[in-house]
């Protein structure tokens, strides 16, 4: 578990190296199969999302603002989900899982 939060917060990282420094709020996309056939292991992980956001609210000494969609376990909607965070809402990284 400490090997993959490490794991995250280096991407988040570099991810993050390229955004803009005026920026208040770090925007992170998390898609997650919210309803549908999955929708039982996505309320899980989405708890786990949310417990780590708890835990580091703050990344670079900027406010995270976690965007959730689901992806209704349809691989359609699951990319159209990814689609609208990156383009609509200007995330800076996405958080996906299984269920596209």
């Amino acid at each position: 578990m400490k090997l993959r939060n490490a794991l995250i917060a280096a991407i988040l990282v570099l991810a993050l190296a390229g955004t803009a420094v005026a920026a208040d709020t770090i925007k992170i996309g998390v898609y997650l199969p919210l309803t549908g056939r999955t929708a039982f292991g996505g309320q899980l992980e989405l708890e786990g999302v949310q417990m780590g956001h708890q835990e580091a609210p703050e990344l670079l000494g900027k406010k995270v603002e976690l965007i959730i969609v689901d992806n209704k376990t349809d691989k359609v909607e699951a990319a159209n989900a990814v689609k609208r965070l990156v383009e609509r809402d200007k995330v800076v990284a996405v958080i996906g899982t299984y269920g596209s």
